[in-house]
């Protein structure tokens, strides 16, 4: 929450650079959200929100969680397949030495 916008305004100034980029990419710098400086009720114009998410899973969705789900139990059997092998006849010096 901005306390003193007017005293914000005075004190805060934008950099050249960042006003150029807005001007070459039409961003409006001046205005309310849809840069309309006569009317600042009147937002017609406005950068519109994107679309709205579907609601519940799509079946790309469906498709990507299966697949994660199924690598990551699949790479949790093979850490607990490699973890219950037997030991090498290195791994075995190894532990014998300590």
């Amino acid at each position: 929450m901005i306390e003193a916008p007017g005293n914000l305004q005075n004190s805060l100034q934008i950099p050249e650079d960042h006003l150029k980029v807005c001007r070459d990419s039409g961003t409006p710098t001046e205005g309310n959200a849809a840069g309309n400086t006569k009317d600042l009720l009147d937002l017609t114009g406005e950068v519109k929100p994107p679309a709205e998410l579907p609601a519940g899973f799509t079946p790309r969705g469906i498709v990507a969680l299966t697949f994660s789900v199924l690598s990551a139990i699949l790479g949790v059997a093979v850490i607990a397949w490699y973890g219950m092998g037997e030991l090498g006849p290195a791994e075995l010096a190894a532990s014998k030495v300590q």
